[in-house]
């Protein structure tokens, strides 16, 4: 981990309230799919950096995709091709392929941004995946990751690709997929139905946590959840000793 001086390629709106930004990174410590970095903001007023996740890193360039919910990212949205970003990267820890042949890639939202970044980094393995949106409107990213993998999109409402949850979607089709493990990322009503519908029995699903951070290095303890252990129920930093999990260590 390192603080980096980013200089912006591209910064443009991918969706309804949705951005992808590129940023030139030909200084790249080794990565794994899941980690993120913690942008500094140009306005001093606000101390904190903002945690986004690695969308993907091709040929010195890195992507983030993320949504505008607040003045930290409309700021981040204005950003243009040529300016700089201090950014400390990479942090967490990420998903591991290795042992698995087949993996079956689950995102829902901007869950999805953390998926292609996976796929790319572990040739070696086979993947699929699927995305899930709300409506049309939402859907980004699908190109990206069709180019890497075989992909599926569902929007709940039908107005995209298969309707109903992309959950329910994967759900019906693991019996043809077989896949060896499931890298998940989501919202946490997502989680939950993996873990009420038997369709998941038996295949390791790990997931990405979202959570409220500060320091994103692990010291200031805002970003806490609770984790199933050897030892006993722990609340463990989502920052740094995720942001992924086993699901079924995860308490919901």
């Amino acid at each position: 981990m390192k603080d980096y001086s980013l200089t912006v390629k591209d910064n443009r709106k991918v969706a309804e309230g949705v951005y992808e930004a590129a940023f030139y990174a030909p200084d790249m410590p080794e990565l794994k799919g899941g980690q993120f970095i913690h942008i500094a903001l140009s306005d001093n007023s606000r101390i904190l950096r903002r945690p986004l996740c690695i969308c993907d890193y091709s040929q010195g360039v890195l992507t983030v995709c993320y949504a505008v919910v607040g003045e930290g990212t409309r700021q981040l949205s204005m950003l243009k091709a040529g300016d700089v970003v201090n950014a400390m990267y990479p942090l967490g820890n990420g998903w591991s392929a290795d042992g698995y042949k087949k993996v079956a890639l689950l995102g829902g939202g901007l869950g999805c941004a953390v998926l292609p970044l996976v796929a790319r980094l572990n040739p070696e393995c086979e993947f699929c995946a699927y995305m899930g949106f709300s409506d049309a409107s939402k859907v980004v990213l699908e190109e990206r990751m069709k180019s890497l993998c075989p992909t599926t999109v569902a929007t709940d409402n039908g107005t995209y690709g298969r309707k109903g949850f992309v959950s329910d979607a994967l759900a019906a089709d693991l019996a043809a997929i077989k896949p060896d493990a499931i890298f998940c990322c989501g919202p946490e009503v997502m989680y939950k139905s993996i873990v009420n519908n038997p369709a998941f029995n038996g295949i390791p699903v790990y997931v990405s946590l979202e959570a409220r951070m500060g320091c994103g290095l692990g010291a200031c303890l805002v970003c806490t959840c609770g984790i199933r252990t050897a030892d006993g129920d722990k609340n463990l930093r989502v920052c740094a000793d995720g942001p992924v999990f086993r699901l079924d260590e995860v308490i919901l």
